[in-house]
């Protein structure tokens, strides 16, 4: 292995040596690194007995998905992303050797390709190492018309990054021309948008075909990178659509609603992304023409230099509202709005009354809310499609001025896309109630569940609509699978209370709930759902009580966003944290109360949260507990 790899600083303050890369893996710190430290070091293991047992391809796979993964965290860490890059693109420049003694040509093109790209994307100055790759890569391509596409786009890249733009510029014009004559020309949507930034007079009419030739292939993509299991949609997909919002509102006087339609559509994707387009096949939005009075949708939009809102609201007596905007650039960049929801959320959830998360969560009101605070009110509803990190936001406890909680001035849900979120309808008195609980310890391959003390009575409640000596709905204690198959195929069924373990994490073969015998995917309860007597419509709504959301990923709380759209249900009501079995049992008779007496699921929520807020002994007032819960999809 090239030295370059051997001696890269790693987290913990210990270096990995040409020989011990293996043994490192032992020691890596407990910190919020592990993740990536971990894969670093068993990466460079791989590679460094790839490189002993003469296997050139394994030890290339290895140099680029480490490159990859390090390009990933310095994204995350804004503060160590200059020496992060370079040990990127040191990794990356190292993979060039192993690669250029692949033996399959085909093989051989790609990983020099990727590598050479990885090292671009690094920020890496072209040197001699990429002047060889480049040529190499000359010799390999044949005639294949994607192959010649991406030399010239990386020519391109190069000459770019030496401040060539002219001659850059030719060449992305000819990594289009041979792009195009593919049958699918899945990179072309790429190189349009490194010609917008080589030419920047035409980089809007660039940007907007990079748009659009995207969404003549977006259905052919693949879910995840062939060589690295990178998100397509993050590599090629979010990249056009960000490019194309920001080109639409670049514009004080741009048009709102065509902005608004591009960013519910890149809502749409990467909910596809996540689930599969042939899960969630696309829908109708919602429309401001469907809000009622003091409705409100909702979208902040996050960009590098400034937080753009588009925004619609149902005022009493007025005709169908139109989508507005308004632009907060004070205090509004992104590095600083992915600081605050961090530390919000990480002292938030771990810490509650005695953290130090309430600076953040006033800046963030500031940031998000005040624009629009003016038509919050006690019959209000925001319902918010956040961005990116505002995902992780606990929008419950965001502060006003006076130092009140949002839920406070609003009821409150989040979509993640309104294309997939209904208003829905109020509960009727012969709403059809299961709750299944699980109280035992289960031991599963995806990990060791505990018991949890106060599901059955919490099943109980939730089937009494707030009382558990009512006898309404169905009540399945340590529930198995086969129960929960013969209960839906008996009846119909409007909410199902889960009270046991569930776990999200972003991609669909990966969030499930955890039955007596075993895990049951989301998608599988799906499945169980649609096949219920053939009935095919959706649960109203879906609770998740004890569920396990991975703080801090944004993969697993898109995984969360998405759990009703995946389950098919209206609308969830989910946790963004783990909370204590009794604050979770007494928030969720309160909104059983609520939900039974005819209250929207909204209200519901918000009134369930206010009595423990507004409790004489404050006993669960910590916003640790009631903060934590979020209604997603439909609201009324």
């Amino acid at each position: 292995m090239a030295e370059t790899v051997s001696s890269i600083e790693m987290p913990g303050g210990f270096a990995s040596g040409p020989n011990d890369n293996c043994r490192s893996l032992i020691e890596v710190p407990l910190d919020d690194q592990s993740n990536w430290a971990a894969s670093n070091l068993a990466l460079e293991c791989a590679a460094d007995r790839a490189a002993a047992a003469g296997a050139p391809r394994l030890e290339a796979l290895a140099l680029l998905q480490n490159a990859r993964i390090t390009l990933a965290e310095a994204q995350r860490r804004a503060q160590d992303s200059a020496m992060l890059r370079a040990d990127a693109g040191g990794l990356a420049l190292n993979g060039l050797g192993p690669a250029r003694r692949i033996a399959d040509l085909s093989i051989r093109f790609d990983f020099t390709a990727r590598l050479i790209e990885t090292a671009l994307d690094a920020e890496m100055l072209p040197g001699s190492e990429i002047a060889d790759g480049l040529a190499a890569l000359s010799r390999d391509r044949s005639d294949d018309p994607g192959r010649t596409a991406w030399l010239h786009a990386l020519q391109g890249r190069a000459l770019l990054a030496r401040g060539s733009s002219e001659a850059a510029a030719a060449q992305l014009r000819q990594a289009i021309f041979f792009e195009s004559q593919r049958s699918q020309p899945v990179r072309l949507a790429d190189w349009y948008l490194l010609l917008a930034a080589a030419d920047p007079a035409k980089r809007a009419t660039y940007a907007l075909q990079a748009y659009h030739a995207l969404e003549t292939v977006r259905p052919f993509l693949p879910a995840r990178d062939p060589l690295t299991e990178e998100s397509i949609f993050s590599l090629r997909v979010q990249p056009v659509f960000n490019a194309a919002v920001d080109l639409r509102l670049s514009d004080p006087q741009g048009d709102v609603l065509l902005a608004q339609e591009v960013v519910e559509k890149l809502r749409q994707a990467e909910i596809q992304s996540v689930f599969g387009a042939d899960c969630v096949p696309p829908r109708i939005p919602v429309g401001p023409e469907e809000l009622s009075d003091g409705e409100i949708l909702f979208y902040p939009i996050l960009l590098e230099d400034r937080v753009e809102i588009l925004f619609a609201v149902k005022l009493e007596g007025q005709a169908a509202p139109q989508y507005q905007r308004i632009t907060v650039r004070d205090g509004a960049r992104l590095e600083r709005v992915e600081r605050l929801v961090k530390t919000m959320t990480l002292e938030l959830a771990y810490f509650g009354i005695d953290g130090d998360w309430e600076e953040s969560a006033s800046a963030l009101f500031e940031l998000l809310i005040a624009p629009i605070e003016q038509y919050l009110g006690e019959h209000s509803t925001l319902i918010i499609v956040p961005d990116g990190i505002l995902r992780r936001v606990p929008f419950a406890a965001l502060l006003d001025p006076e130092g009140a909680p949002l839920v406070a001035r609003t009821a409150i849900t989040v979509a993640p896309s309104l294309a997939y979120t209904r208003p829905g309808d109020r509960a009727g008195k012969n709403v059809q109630v299961v709750a299944a609980s699980l109280s035992a310890e289960v031991d599963l391959p995806a990990g060791r569940f505990p018991a949890l003390a106060a599901t059955a009575e919490e099943a109980r409640m939730a089937a009494g609509f707030g009382d558990p000596l009512a006898k309404r709905g169905v009540v399945l204690e340590d529930f198995e699978r086969a129960e929960l198959v013969d209960t839906f195929a008996a009846q119909s069924i409007d909410v199902l209370h889960l009270a046991t373990h569930a776990s999200f994490n972003g991609r669909s073969d990966r969030s499930f709930i955890v039955a007596q015998d075993g895990a049951i995917l989301l998608s599988e309860l799906r499945e169980l759902i649609e096949r219920s007597g053939d009935r095919g419509e959706l649960l109203a709504l879906i609770v998740l009580s004890a569920c396990e959301t991975a703080l801090g990923d944004d993969q697993a709380t898109m995984g969360l966003a998405g759990a009703a759209v995946q389950a098919g249900s209206e609308s969830a009501l989910a946790s963004l944290w783990e909370v204590s079995d009794e604050g979770t049992a007494q928030l969720m008779r309160n909104f059983y109360l609520n939900y039974a007496a005819g209250q929207g699921r909204a209200t519901a929520l918000r009134n369930a949260q206010l009595a423990l807020i507004e409790e004489d002994d404050g006993l669960w007032s910590d916003p640790r507990i009631w903060a934590a819960f979020t209604l997603l999809g439909a609201w009324r």
